[in-house]
């Protein structure tokens, strides 16, 4: 099978859908005249006629098409596909036939509704959206033509009233998957009176209402969550848009609320709930019953032979195999750089992974085929033949526990071995004769012991841990008593990825506890485990001592001596060295074969490269080892480093520095099923022990998944997988939570290049409505201004249904042509979407900073904190002199900040109180008596780590300040900020 994250995931697609309850559907639309049904089904757009409940398939393309939206004679459809790249608008008949695109602007161009008079009603994020989280909404004809602001107000899924006045809309983000929502970010049902320019709030409970859709009779529908689940509810609105009396409640779901609804002219409502559809008509609901039967769109397996690919790997004993986990299967092939054949030792639809020699013809590995991660073995029964080749193998079951099994370690005597239980119990056993006895818990918290290391002689395991204030420090515990174990690193800041030296006597680890500013940057350090060790300087290692032992030389070639670990454990924090101190990371830190230096990963500030440095512990100039980079996972046989670099198996020879590669061929079968069903699973088992409250918000998280598998496994698409994997999360209604995957098809991607430009078709030409500051079009030596009429493009003529951005794909950063009416030419680059969204976010901070300026008569600055990540708050940093400079106080806005990490970083700077002034020398003529005026000055730059702020503040929040930025806010108010 093929290895999978939650994050990743392919298609799982089912040959044949024919019953019912196990079909799911997507947006089922009733037409305005309700004879027909339009929904997605299988990737593809669909029409059921109501009266003979025949199904006709409309689409058939590998993109995904969903959302299908009705005109108002009942003969066709507008609907979202992605067969170009971005989710484009395209529009199709019931004759089926090859679908015009409408739409080409890079970002997602969602329908909601199709006027009488062709005008289609759309929401896009375009060259009016600055920071906020709502879109824009948008109109297009249904004939083709430039797309133009509708509406001033932001907001999504807007509808037009019978009688063409009011507009229903929504306005909110919080996901629509949080079916229980309670909160400021809450969607709510607004409509706004075109004549009076008018804007009225319809809904005000304080859970999500959306999907506001009208009959003919200018009655309003929408969904609405205010019992807690959704369900459709109907209110009347008078010609002014305002709401008359109360609404009402047409569907009283209890468990399984409203997914999507529609409504025709006369008030027949289709909806579906979970997998089901329901017709409601004059006030009864009957369950629909759909016969639906698809080929498959995509294969049900794969097979593929990869060259790359490998996650984890591990060398036997003897150093002639090796064990490669490659895409949750495990292979071993020969240690040969002539050979490359591997054999699938574990082959399984689950994920098998992280590897294991329990001696020269056993190998161990994790899996979760029983249902959750549990340690297994592989041994060939073929006696004659080894794992690399062998067709007859045996597996079996090593441990049986409640939860997960993580992170198996084999001791180098490989007589014990640990491994992590759950989140945070971690368990050494002993090993013998392929069994795993005597598991004894060694640590059992909140906190994972993470890293695991074993210590050379086999008597000690090292790991970092976090305490309850996150800090992760690093611990030596005796492998025969728990009770003995020592905090080594004892700092606040992170401590991890801890590695014992061959000869026992030292151990180093990553730290960012002296990082450019405050913990930014993470170096190499090491700890003397013996305190004579520490005592000596430098001098001492190179000349040793005094009296030179004497060394018993053995009869044979050279007798390896045992190492033993012996540990001095009083304040051994006190016995660091920091063996790194460079720009950038230094990490994976190892040590040479004698022990006498360490080789480390880091990124080369010259080239930007990542490299492998050898730096000796007693200090030197680092040397590059040529050929290592990018060092994956690794195991070490004697004197030889086995790594993975960018899924390639290579070694490197500690004692020649030699690099070596060899090849690999795996072969693997998936089968998009069961790799479904692996993904689900391990979903819900994360969500299960990981999931912040141990009580998941009062709801029944079982029950909840019991519910939701059905549904969620019987998606014939990806995206389908992925709407129904989310409205299970939806349903403990918290934050921070999400699925997402890769997607199967492959679909043209067309690159739009951008200008800066809001255009509006004219008579021959597109003309010039807006122009973006600092864009290509804004440059000084290009000579567009507003109300010019570009007439053509490239040499292509516009005219009337001509989409301007149809003319732009395939440009971006490319120079075109631009011919305007008056017969001028002009060339100019098209940028990309990231930099004209750069010069949106610019734009956005600008308007702000005039308004403050305007408004506080230039006595305020104006800081806009984008996110709270390091280059926001270096902007930050900066704009406290470039904005708030010659001010009397600065406004801080965090409104639409997505969230991050850097608050504390923030009040750092912000909660510095003034304890002293300076006067420079020159600065006046009489210190006694002017010395006051300069009350105002101190040398922070010169003796504080980050900026300082002494000025009075006024910060601004909104609902889309999330996580990070919503913390911002909590502290400023907390610590009464002003």
């Amino acid at each position: 099978m093929m290895k999978k994250t939650l994050c990743i995931l392919f298609t799982v697609c089912n040959a044949f859908f024919a019953i019912a309850q196990e079909t799911l559907i997507r947006t089922p639309t009733i037409s305005p005249d309700a004879t027909k049904m339009a929904f997605g089904f299988d990737g593809d757009i669909w029409v059921l006629d109501l009266a003979t409940n025949q199904s006709k398939r409309l689409t058939i393309h590998q993109g995904y098409e969903s959302n299908p939206i009705w005109n108002s004679k009942s003969n066709q459809l507008v609907f979202n596909s992605n067969r170009s790249g971005d989710t484009n608008i395209f529009k199709t008949d019931l004759n089926g036939g090859i679908p015009k695109q409408l739409t080409y602007y890079p970002t997602a161009n969602i329908p909601s509704f199709w006027d009488a008079d062709g005008t289609i009603i759309f929401s896009s994020n375009r060259i009016y959206k600055g920071t906020e989280r709502e879109a824009s909404i948008y109109k297009v004809d249904e004939n083709g033509e430039t797309p133009n602001r509708f509406m001033t107000a932001l907001g999504s899924q807007a509808t037009i009233s019978p009688d063409g006045n009011l507009v229903a809309f929504v306005k909110g983000t919080c996901r629509i998957s949080r079916e229980d929502y309670n909160g400021p970010a809450q969607r709510d049902v607004w409509i706004y009176n075109i004549t009076t320019k008018e804007y009225h709030q319809i809904t005000t409970s304080k859970k999500n209402d959306h999907t506001p859709l009208w009959d003919e009779n200018n009655n309003l529908y929408y969904i609405g969550s205010e019992s807690g689940r959704y369900n459709i509810y109907k209110t009347s609105i008078d010609a002014n848009g305002k709401k008359l009396g109360a609404e009402n409640q047409l569907t009283t779901l209890k468990v399984n609320g409203v997914l999507s609804f529609s409504v025709s002219n006369n008030g027949t409502i289709i909806y579906n709930s979970g997998t089901e559809v329901f017709r409601l008509q004059d006030g009864a609901t009957k369950k629909m019953d759909l016969n639906l039967a698809t080929d498959n769109r995509f294969e049900l397996e794969e097979t593929k032979t990869v060259s790359g690919d490998i996650g984890d790997l591990n060398v036997s004993p003897d150093g002639k195999l090796i064990a490669l986990s490659i895409k949750g299967e495990i292979f071993v092939k020969e240690i040969d750089k002539d050979k490359t054949t591997t054999n699938n030792v574990s082959n399984h639809t689950f994920r098998d992974d992280n590897p294991f020699w329990i001696d020269n013809n056993t190998l161990g590995f994790l899996s979760d085929r029983s249902g959750q991660n549990e340690l297994y073995k592989v041994v060939s029964t073929d006696k004659k033949v080894n794992l690399s080749r062998s067709l007859k193998t045996k597996v079996t079951q090593l441990t049986k526990s409640n939860i997960d099994v993580f992170e198996p370690l084999l001791s180098p005597n490989r007589e014990k071995i640990s491994y992590r239980i759950g989140r945070g119990q971690l368990v050494i056993a002993n090993i013998k004769e392929g069994k795993i006895e005597k598991p004894k818990s060694f640590s059992d918290s909140w906190a994972s012991a993470n890293g695991v290391s074993w210590s050379p002689d086999s008597k000690y395991i090292a790991y970092s841990q976090q305490d309850l204030d996150f800090d992760s420090e690093i611990y030596i515990q005796s492998a025969e008593d728990a009770s003995i174990k020592m905090n080594v690193s004892m700092h606040p800041r992170s401590d991890f990825s801890p590695a014992w030296s061959p000869d026992g006597k030292k151990l180093s680890f990553v730290s960012n506890r002296a990082g450019d500013r405050g913990g930014i940057n993470y170096d190499t350090w090491m700890v003397w485990l013996q305190k004579t060790d520490w005592e000596k300087t430098k001098a001492d290692f190179k000349e040793g001592d005094y009296y030179q032992p004497t060394e018993e030389k053995s009869k044979d070639k050279k007798e390896e001596q045992e190492v033993v670990v012996k540990i001095d454990e009083d304040r051994i924090f006190d016995r660091l060295v920091q063996l790194t101190s460079w720009a950038g990371n230094e990490l994976g830190a190892m040590f040479s074969e004698d022990s006498k230096s360490v080789y480390i990963s880091a990124t080369n500030p010259v080239t930007n490269q990542n490299g492998f440095y050898k730096v000796e512990i007693t200090g030197g100039t680092p040397t590059e080892v040529k050929g290592v980079s990018n060092v994956g996972s690794s195991n070490f046989h004697k004197s030889t480093l086995y790594y993975s670099s960018k899924g390639k198996l290579k070694s490197f020879d500690l004692k020649s520095d030699k690099v070596s590669s060899f090849g690999h061929s795996a072969t693997y079968t998936t089968d998009f099923s069961k790799l479904n069903e692996q993904v689900f699973e391990e979903g819900v088992r994360a969500i299960t022990a990981g999931f912040y409250d141990p009580k998941y918000h009062g709801y029944n998280w079982d029950k909840i998944v019991k519910r939701y598998r059905p549904w969620v496994l019987t998606a014939s698409t990806k995206q389908d997988y992925s709407f129904m994997f989310n409205m299970m999360l939806g349903q403990l209604n918290a934050s921070h939570m999400g699925y997402r995957g890769s997607t199967p098809e492959e679909t043209s991607e067309d690159t739009i290049g951008l200008l800066g430009l809001d255009v509006a078709n004219v008579k021959n030409g597109v003309e010039i409505k807006y122009i973006l500051p600092n864009s290509v079009a804004a440059k000084t030596n290009v000579s567009l201004k507003l109300g010019d009429v570009i007439t053509a493009v490239n040499g292509k003529k516009i005219d009337k249904n001509t989409n301007f951005y149809s003319l732009l794909k395939n440009t971006v950063n490319n120079e075109i042509l631009l011919t305007l009416i008056d017969g001028t030419d002009i060339v100019l680059r098209t940028s990309s979407t990231g930099t004209i969204r750069g010069l949106l976010y610019e734009e956005w901070v600008n308007s702000r900073k005039k308004l403050v300026e305007e408004f506080s008569n230039g006595k305020l600055g104006y800081i806009h904190i984008q996110g709270m990540n390091l280059p926001s708050f270096e902007r930050f940093e900066r704009e406290l002199k470039a904005s708030g400079y010659g001010k009397k106080g600065i406004v801080i806005d965090v409104r639409n900040n997505g969230g991050g990490w850097t608050t504390d970083r923030l009040m750092a700077v912000l909660t510095v109180k003034q304890h002293a002034y300076t006067v420079p020398r020159g600065a006046t003529n009489d210190l006694q008596k002017n010395n006051k005026n300069f009350a105002g000055n101190y040398p922070f730059n010169e003796r504080a780590i980050l900026s300082v702020n002494t000025k009075p503040l006024v910060a601004l929040a909104n609902e889309s300040s999330y996580s990070n930025a919503e913390i911002f806010a909590h502290a400023f108010k907390s610590l009464a900020l002003r």
